[in-house]
């Protein structure tokens, strides 16, 4: 609709009211076009920005009828104040989300920042001897050029009469400053040949002579040359033999290592977006093993739907020597870490990678022959694996998960032969012992052990145990399963059910996203159950698995 001074251009009447639905001005007689729209008086408009939301239906009294349409009407700024505080208040929360933008932003360049410097210095310790040997070298190839200068000299001087420029061809060389620097003066001399084409290639610089000035070839003029060169040979002698011979270095690059570092760096930074609905809606898994030495990924996230999200994973070694480790898995950053197996022959530690899903499998050199190891994260930089099967004094090794070495650690005075769970709690590595029915106290940095005064003996047949992390070790026996507090010493049983289960495997505590506590047991084909403390009931889970997963690694993470 075209207007003109505020004029209808189709009814020559007054604008006086917008229509926000079509976003147009309209007169009294345009609005029955508009009808069911939202629209606004001008007077109404005013008057809502002047006196708030006093009732102004009578403020115009030429236009009647349009007056009560509009009163009926949804008006699109009936409160101008409240549109301003509004977007105001939605200016407020983009600020208060670009700040944290910010703020993350500035987090992760001070971290990588910190990595920069330490990087940094870490090249300068590196080459500061190469650096020193450099400086050392420039200065011996600095005087022995003084000498070859002036051996240079001096036989030019005795020749010089006998040789005619014809007899002499040369390179001619612009004189520059940067001919005289020691980098170019190596530069030519490891191009250069032999001595001739190093000195004819410098002959406008560093044995530049003026052949003009007769007058200075003569007799006492060489003499002279003599005896500056003999000084000279002299002074720079006595230098050398005071100076240290220099050295040489190789730098030796361990490449899997260099690997090993970028791959934790990258899993040490993760940006996730909207970290309380992330935290709500985090999947939860199980990584289980079986006899044939296969990966199975079991999804636990809702109780009530789990599933296996992959399955036959392949380890890529022999079947039922390195599967049957069940105790000696343990979860470090974003890698799954299985060492050894069932025989002492099983050498090898295997890595799987959470987030990359491959296997990487490495020996443990620096382990002695072992089976049915125990082992613990400390949470920082070790893993500790705990070997005492057939062995009188069980041994500790500690494993390091940044530079993948092992080394012995202690020993302990106390025969317990194998160890079931392993675990960390406030400082001290506490095990359980089935066959000689112990638990056992670790101090990482004495490197000493107790035995907890528990009466373990009371427990018939100890088949599987787990922790929940508080200080509670969960065992199931033949007969019931109990709770035992390492704190208090304290035994409760918990349930005297019976459920269908191997000897020797281990146990996965978990505390769901509901707040709810539950042990799952995981052995494959009919051998899968949940126990809810809750309720305090077994509950049969994955009936479809066809895995013979008895005495096999399990784990949790997320």
């Amino acid at each position: 609709m075209n207007s003109s001074n505020n004029i209808c251009g189709v009814h020559n009447k007054s604008l006086k009211f917008i229509c926000f639905d079509c976003n147009v001005l309209m007169c009294t007689l345009c609005s029955p076009k508009h009808t069911g729209h939202s629209y606004d008086h001008i007077e109404n408009i005013k008057s809502n920005k002047n006196n708030n939301k006093e009732d102004h239906s009578n403020i115009y009294t030429d236009d009647n009828e349009i007056n009560n349409k509009s009163n009926n009407s949804v008006r699109g700024m009936n409160d101008i104040q409240t549109s301003i505080k509004t977007t105001f208040d939605s200016l407020k929360l983009k600020v208060a989300e670009y700040e944290q933008l910010q703020q993350t932003e500035q987090e992760i360049e001070s971290k990588f920042k910190e990595l920069h410097e330490f990087l940094v210095v870490e090249e300068h310790r590196l080459k500061k001897p190469i650096i020193d040997n450099k400086e050392q070298l420039e200065q011996q190839i600095d005087k022995q050029i003084k000498i070859v200068k002036s051996l240079n000299s001096i036989n030019n001087h005795i020749n010089i009469t006998n040789r005619s420029d014809s007899q002499s061809e040369t390179i001619s060389t612009a004189d520059t400053t940067d001919n005289y620097q020691i980098t170019t003066i190596i530069r030519s001399i490891s191009q250069s040949t032999d001595h001739n084409e190093f000195i004819s290639s410098n002959n406008n610089t560093l044995f530049y002579l003026d052949k003009s000035n007769k007058s200075m070839i003569d007799n006492h003029s060489l003499l002279n040359l003599l005896l500056e060169h003999n000084k000279s040979i002299k002074i720079n002698n006595h230098h050398d033999n005071q100076q240290s011979k220099s050295q040489q270095y190789q730098l030796i690059i361990n490449n899997e290592q260099i690997n090993q570092i970028k791959n934790q760096i990258q899993s040490s930074f993760k940006l996730i977006s909207n970290p309380s609905q992330q935290n709500q809606n985090k999947q939860s898994y199980i990584f289980s093993t079986d006899r044939k030495n296969k990966i199975s990924i079991i999804n636990i996230t809702d109780r009530n739907n789990i599933y296996f999200e992959q399955q036959d994973i392949d380890l890529g070694m022999e079947m039922n020597r390195y599967s049957t480790a069940f105790n000696s898995i343990v979860k470090a950053g974003d890698f799954i870490y299985l060492f050894g197996g069932n025989t002492a022959s099983c050498n090898k530690f295997i890595r799987y990678s959470i987030n990359t899903k491959t296997v990487v499998i490495n020996e443990m050199k620096g382990v002695d022959p072992c089976q049915y190891l125990s082992a613990c994260y400390d949470g920082q930089d070790h893993i500790y694996l705990f070997d005492g099967n057939g062995k009188p004094k069980p041994v500790i090794y500690r494993y390091n998960i940044h530079d993948s070495t092992f080394e012995r650690y202690s020993t302990i005075e106390i025969d317990t032969n194998y160890h079931h769970p392993t675990f960390l709690y406030k400082d001290y590595i506490y095990s359980f012992a089935p066959f000689t029915k112990k638990i056992l106290k670790f101090d990482i940095h004495t490197k000493k052990t107790i035995e907890l005064p528990i009466e373990v003996s009371k427990i018939s047949y100890p088949s599987a145990a787990c922790t929940d992390g508080n200080g509670n070790i969960y065992i199931y026996s033949k007969t019931e399963l109990q709770r035992i507090n390492i704190e208090t010493n304290e035994i409760k049983s918990l349930d005297n059910s019976k459920i269908n289960i191997n000897n020797d495997y281990n146990l996965i505590f978990l505390k769901s996203n509901d707040g709810q506590s539950y042990i799952y047991s995981v052995q494959g084909k009919d051998r899968n159950f949940v126990f809810s403390l809750g309720n305090n009931k077994w509950e049969s889970i994955l009936q479809n698995d066809q895995s013979d997963r008895s005495s096999c690694a399990n784990i949790f993470y997320q």
